[in-house]
């Protein structure tokens, strides 16, 4: 297994295991590019500034600091499900225990998300157990 690199403090025995650029749709006209971490704990979102995209290009795009900007604990999680938006079908959306709704535009293969996820959701422990 590869050790995948952060930029922001990992709590202690958390490990990242998946992480792929990604696009966060807030809305219907507002989305951030960046990059989605999958740990063991959570999943937290790394914006992209696209200003240095537009001012210096590529390079200058690579170069940026990725800025964590949303996060949630996998334990918040209520719903996971495949979505779509326009003609990406590789959309992740995630419904919270508050309400909140998370939706994120994928690259790479869905499958290797979905089984990351599906590995990850196993060793959490359920807020609500019924015995």
């Amino acid at each position: 297994m590869q050790n995948i690199k952060v930029k922001w403090p990992l709590n202690p025995q958390e490990t990242v295991l998946y992480k792929v650029n990604a696009v966060y749709l807030k809305s219907t006209w507002q989305a951030k590019q960046g990059a989605i971490c999958l740990t063991n704990e959570r999943i937290v979102f790394e914006t992209k500034p696209m200003m240095m995209f537009m001012l210096f290009g590529i390079i200058g795009w690579l170069l940026t600091k990725n800025k964590k900007t949303d996060e949630f604990q996998l334990s918040d999680i209520t719903n996971f499900q495949r979505g779509k938006q326009g003609f990406n079908k590789k959309v992740a959306e995630f419904d919270l225990i508050d309400g909140k709704k998370y939706r994120f535009g994928l690259t790479g293969k869905w499958e290797d998300f979905d089984l990351a996820y599906q590995k990850a959701i196993l060793d959490v422990q359920p807020l609500f157990s019924v015995k």
